[in-house]
């Protein structure tokens, strides 16, 4: 209710956020690509993935220095990027 008991309280986005802190970037933001087979190609994404998103929406505090969010980000485009090229090397499925 509102403060003054007559309808909603203003919007406080703070409730939603979490109250966990921002890690770390993930050790695959120092990882050579080229070097990872495709379950650990995947995992390196997935975890720069999410770490990116939480950085992304993290409070001005907590929010890392735009250039380890844009080394992130190129890291995880190295990966896609490796990724299809190691998918576009095997062989296309038989069949129907």
């Amino acid at each position: 209710m509102h403060p003054a008991g007559n309808g909603p309280t203003p919007f406080d986005e703070s409730r939603f956020r979490s109250q966990v802190t921002l890690s770390d970037p993930p050790d695959a933001l120092h990882a050579d690509p080229a070097s990872m087979n495709a379950k650990e190609l995947r995992l390196a994404q997935e975890a720069l993935w999410n770490w990116i998103q939480s950085a992304e929406v993290a409070p001005a505090i907590e929010a890392p220095d735009e250039e380890v969010l844009d080394a992130a980000r190129a890291q995880l485009n190295t990966i896609i990027t490796e990724r299809r090229d190691l998918h576009s090397d095997e062989p296309a499925p038989r069949g129907g």
